[in-house]
Protein backbone atom coordinates (compact mmCIF):
# COMPACT_ATOMS: atom_id res chain seq x y z
CA UNK A 1 0.00 0.00 0.00
CA UNK A 2 2.86 2.71 0.79
CA UNK A 3 4.85 1.40 -2.46
CA UNK A 4 1.26 2.19 -4.41
CA UNK A 5 1.08 5.66 -2.62
CA UNK A 6 4.60 6.58 -3.07
CA UNK A 7 3.88 5.67 -6.67
CA UNK A 8 0.96 7.55 -7.29
CA UNK A 9 2.40 10.73 -5.42
CA UNK A 10 5.51 10.57 -7.99
CA UNK A 11 3.09 10.23 -11.05
CA UNK A 12 0.85 12.89 -9.87
CA UNK A 13 4.20 14.86 -9.34
CA UNK A 14 5.27 14.25 -12.95
CA UNK A 15 1.85 15.15 -14.50
CA UNK A 16 1.63 18.64 -11.93
CA UNK A 17 5.52 19.84 -13.10
CA UNK A 18 4.10 18.45 -17.42
CA UNK A 19 0.94 20.47 -16.78
CA UNK A 20 2.85 23.56 -15.35
CA UNK A 21 5.27 23.76 -18.52
CA UNK A 22 2.68 23.10 -20.78
CA UNK A 23 0.71 26.46 -19.02
CA UNK A 24 4.06 28.25 -19.36
CA UNK A 25 4.71 27.89 -22.62
CA UNK A 26 0.81 28.68 -23.71
CA UNK A 27 1.49 31.62 -21.86
CA UNK A 28 4.87 32.79 -23.08
CA UNK A 29 3.08 31.94 -27.06
CA UNK A 30 0.47 33.95 -26.05
CA UNK A 31 2.81 37.08 -25.06
CA UNK A 32 5.64 36.39 -27.68
CA UNK A 33 3.02 36.30 -30.31
CA UNK A 34 1.38 39.42 -30.82
CA UNK A 35 4.33 41.13 -29.76
CA UNK A 36 6.68 39.72 -32.39
CA UNK A 37 3.43 40.74 -34.97
CA UNK A 38 3.53 44.51 -33.89
CA UNK A 39 7.11 44.29 -33.85
CA UNK A 40 7.03 43.30 -37.81
CA UNK A 41 3.97 45.52 -38.53
CA UNK A 42 6.17 48.05 -37.69
CA UNK A 43 9.05 47.05 -39.72
CA UNK A 44 6.55 46.84 -42.84
CA UNK A 45 5.04 49.49 -42.28
CA UNK A 46 6.65 52.43 -40.68
CA UNK A 47 8.96 52.86 -43.77
CA UNK A 48 6.35 54.22 -45.48
CA UNK A 49 6.85 57.10 -43.30
CA UNK A 50 9.26 58.51 -46.13
CA UNK A 51 6.29 59.43 -48.92
CA UNK A 52 5.13 62.03 -46.11
CA UNK A 53 5.80 65.28 -47.32
CA UNK A 54 6.88 68.47 -45.92
CA UNK A 55 5.29 71.66 -46.51
CA UNK A 56 8.44 72.50 -49.16
CA UNK A 57 7.86 69.09 -51.31
CA UNK A 58 6.61 70.11 -55.08
CA UNK A 59 4.75 66.85 -55.23
CA UNK A 60 1.11 67.59 -55.88
CA UNK A 61 -2.23 65.50 -56.59
CA UNK A 62 -5.74 66.17 -57.94
CA UNK A 63 -7.49 64.86 -54.78
CA UNK A 64 -6.54 64.90 -51.13
CA UNK A 65 -7.84 62.13 -49.23
CA UNK A 66 -9.21 63.49 -46.00
CA UNK A 67 -9.29 60.01 -43.15
CA UNK A 68 -12.50 60.78 -40.12
CA UNK A 69 -11.37 60.28 -37.36
CA UNK A 70 -14.96 60.59 -34.94
CA UNK A 71 -17.63 63.34 -34.49
CA UNK A 72 -20.34 63.08 -31.48
CA UNK A 73 -23.65 62.43 -32.09
CA UNK A 74 -24.78 65.95 -32.60
CA UNK A 75 -22.10 66.31 -35.64
CA UNK A 76 -18.89 67.92 -33.90
CA UNK A 77 -16.08 66.72 -34.49
CA UNK A 78 -12.67 65.25 -32.51
CA UNK A 79 -9.99 67.47 -32.25
CA UNK A 80 -7.75 65.27 -34.47
CA UNK A 81 -10.22 65.00 -36.81
CA UNK A 82 -10.68 69.20 -37.28
CA UNK A 83 -6.78 68.98 -36.91
CA UNK A 84 -6.92 67.21 -40.53
CA UNK A 85 -9.69 69.18 -41.94
CA UNK A 86 -7.57 72.54 -40.69
CA UNK A 87 -4.80 70.97 -42.97
CA UNK A 88 -6.99 69.66 -46.24
CA UNK A 89 -8.43 73.29 -46.23
CA UNK A 90 -4.97 74.72 -46.57
CA UNK A 91 -3.74 71.93 -48.79
CA UNK A 92 -6.59 72.97 -50.81
CA UNK A 93 -6.03 76.84 -50.86
CA UNK A 94 -2.37 76.13 -51.79
CA UNK A 95 -3.22 74.11 -54.81
CA UNK A 96 -1.64 70.93 -54.03
CA UNK A 97 -4.53 69.31 -54.57
CA UNK A 98 -7.85 70.58 -56.21
CA UNK A 99 -10.62 68.57 -54.47
CA UNK A 100 -11.02 66.62 -51.43
CA UNK A 101 -12.38 63.48 -50.72
CA UNK A 102 -13.97 63.56 -47.26
CA UNK A 103 -14.08 59.28 -46.43
CA UNK A 104 -15.62 58.49 -42.97
CA UNK A 105 -18.45 56.67 -40.80
CA UNK A 106 -22.29 56.73 -41.67
CA UNK A 107 -23.03 53.27 -41.11
CA UNK A 108 -25.79 54.31 -38.17
CA UNK A 109 -28.54 57.14 -38.98
CA UNK A 110 -27.34 59.29 -35.68
CA UNK A 111 -23.70 59.11 -36.58
CA UNK A 112 -22.01 60.78 -40.26
CA UNK A 113 -18.98 61.63 -40.46
CA UNK A 114 -18.43 62.51 -44.02
CA UNK A 115 -21.33 65.13 -43.69
CA UNK A 116 -19.99 66.90 -40.52
CA UNK A 117 -17.04 67.21 -42.53
CA UNK A 118 -18.50 68.88 -45.38
CA UNK A 119 -20.39 71.14 -43.01
CA UNK A 120 -17.49 72.18 -41.55
CA UNK A 121 -15.13 72.97 -44.37
CA UNK A 122 -17.96 74.97 -46.08
CA UNK A 123 -19.44 76.70 -43.05
CA UNK A 124 -16.08 77.39 -41.13
CA UNK A 125 -13.23 77.33 -44.04
CA UNK A 126 -15.49 79.07 -46.96
CA UNK A 127 -14.22 76.18 -49.01
CA UNK A 128 -16.94 75.52 -52.22
CA UNK A 129 -18.96 72.66 -51.93
CA UNK A 130 -18.26 71.67 -55.19
CA UNK A 131 -14.57 70.86 -54.28
CA UNK A 132 -15.73 68.57 -51.92
CA UNK A 133 -16.90 64.47 -52.67
CA UNK A 134 -18.51 62.48 -49.77
CA UNK A 135 -17.38 58.78 -49.15
CA UNK A 136 -19.77 57.72 -46.46
CA UNK A 137 -18.66 53.93 -46.56
CA UNK A 138 -15.09 54.61 -45.61
CA UNK A 139 -15.68 52.70 -42.18
CA UNK A 140 -12.21 52.11 -41.49
CA UNK A 141 -8.66 52.99 -43.14
CA UNK A 142 -8.21 49.90 -45.21
CA UNK A 143 -12.16 50.19 -46.87
CA UNK A 144 -11.43 54.59 -47.40
CA UNK A 145 -8.51 53.37 -48.99
CA UNK A 146 -10.37 50.09 -51.03
CA UNK A 147 -12.98 52.74 -51.80
CA UNK A 148 -10.33 55.23 -53.43
CA UNK A 149 -9.03 53.23 -55.87
CA UNK A 150 -12.02 51.13 -57.08
CA UNK A 151 -15.12 53.08 -56.18
CA UNK A 152 -13.19 56.90 -56.65
CA UNK A 153 -10.91 55.46 -59.53
CA UNK A 154 -7.51 57.55 -57.52
CA UNK A 155 -4.61 56.53 -58.96
CA UNK A 156 -2.87 58.94 -57.21
CA UNK A 157 -3.85 60.92 -54.03
CA UNK A 158 -1.98 62.90 -50.89
CA UNK A 159 -3.80 61.70 -47.70
CA UNK A 160 -4.52 64.28 -44.83
CA UNK A 161 -4.36 62.58 -41.58
CA UNK A 162 -2.35 62.41 -38.26
CA UNK A 163 1.29 61.67 -38.40
CA UNK A 164 1.78 58.56 -36.65
CA UNK A 165 -1.48 57.40 -38.71
CA UNK A 166 0.14 58.56 -42.29
CA UNK A 167 2.67 55.31 -42.38
CA UNK A 168 -0.07 52.63 -42.12
CA UNK A 169 -2.69 54.78 -44.40
CA UNK A 170 0.17 55.87 -47.36
CA UNK A 171 0.78 51.39 -46.91
CA UNK A 172 -2.97 50.65 -47.63
CA UNK A 173 -3.40 52.91 -50.37
CA UNK A 174 -0.41 51.60 -52.14
CA UNK A 175 -1.06 48.23 -52.10
CA UNK A 176 -4.82 49.01 -53.37
CA UNK A 177 -2.75 50.82 -56.65
CA UNK A 178 -2.31 54.42 -55.42
CA UNK A 179 0.73 56.49 -55.84
CA UNK A 180 -0.08 57.80 -52.30
CA UNK A 181 1.59 60.69 -50.38
CA UNK A 182 0.95 62.11 -47.06
CA UNK A 183 0.47 65.30 -45.20
CA UNK A 184 0.37 65.27 -41.22
CA UNK A 185 -2.15 67.04 -39.21
CA UNK A 186 -0.17 66.77 -36.08
CA UNK A 187 -2.82 66.78 -33.65
CA UNK A 188 -3.38 62.88 -32.52
CA UNK A 189 -5.77 61.35 -30.08
CA UNK A 190 -4.80 60.32 -26.67
CA UNK A 191 -4.59 56.87 -27.52
CA UNK A 192 -3.18 56.83 -30.66
CA UNK A 193 0.20 55.24 -29.73
CA UNK A 194 -1.33 52.16 -28.70
CA UNK A 195 -3.96 52.11 -31.30
CA UNK A 196 -2.06 52.31 -34.07
CA UNK A 197 0.51 49.72 -32.70
CA UNK A 198 -2.93 47.25 -33.11
CA UNK A 199 -4.09 48.73 -36.43
CA UNK A 200 -0.42 48.19 -37.75
CA UNK A 201 -1.28 44.20 -37.06
CA UNK A 202 -4.94 44.27 -38.65
CA UNK A 203 -3.69 46.36 -41.50
CA UNK A 204 -1.21 43.84 -42.44
CA UNK A 205 -3.21 40.77 -41.50
CA UNK A 206 -5.53 42.93 -43.93
CA UNK A 207 -3.18 43.08 -46.83
CA UNK A 208 -1.95 39.75 -46.50
CA UNK A 209 -4.19 37.06 -45.18
CA UNK A 210 -7.88 38.07 -43.96
CA UNK A 211 -8.74 41.35 -46.29
CA UNK A 212 -11.98 43.28 -44.78
CA UNK A 213 -15.20 43.27 -46.41
CA UNK A 214 -15.27 46.71 -48.05
CA UNK A 215 -18.56 48.69 -49.20
CA UNK A 216 -19.13 48.77 -53.21
CA UNK A 217 -20.69 51.31 -56.11
CA UNK A 218 -20.86 52.86 -58.87
CA UNK A 219 -17.54 54.49 -60.36
CA UNK A 220 -16.88 58.21 -59.62
CA UNK A 221 -13.66 58.78 -61.77
CA UNK A 222 -13.07 61.62 -59.34
CA UNK A 223 -9.20 61.69 -60.39
CA UNK A 224 -9.88 63.32 -63.84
Amino acid sequence: MKQKSLTLFRQTKRFVIKRKKWVIAAVGIAILVPISLMVISYMVINPYSKYILSEHDSQSARVGLVLGSGVTKDGKLYKELQGRLDVAARELEAGRVDVLLLSGDNRFKNYDEPTAMINYLVNEKHIAKDRLQADFAGRSTFESCDRAAHVFNLKKAIIISGESHLPRAIYLCRHMGIEAYGVPSFVEANNSSRREAQARVKALLNIHVLGEPTIGGSMINLDQ
